[in-house]
């Protein structure tokens, strides 16, 4: 895992409706909305601050029972998703 960092994109809202949570694009000109899971909110939390790989994994084999190599895949996986959507980027 390389030392670059992730964070979220800006003008994007974390709201919950009805006991669920989305993410709301506020750029001018687009209306998007995301729902988040469990595992797609727990990202977003960690994405409050500029965090590299390597970092998201420690934290996840510290709060969920998974394997290394089933959390990297999973990092991998959703950061990609994140960035490709606009809504977390690479610093």
């Amino acid at each position: 895992m390389d030392d670059t960092r992730f964070t979220r994109a800006k003008d994007i809202e974390l709201r919950e409706i009805v006991g669920e949570h989305f993410l709301i694009v506020l750029h001018v000109g687009e209306s998007k909305m995301f729902s988040l899971n469990d595992m797609g909110l727990w990202f977003w939390q960690q994405l409050e601050r500029p965090v590299t790989k390597a970092e998201l994994l420690e934290a996840m084999l510290e709060e969920y029972e998974v394997d290394d190599e089933t959390a990297r895949a999973e990092i991998d996986r959703f950061l990609a998703h994140l960035v490709e959507r606009g809504l977390a980027s690479r610093i």
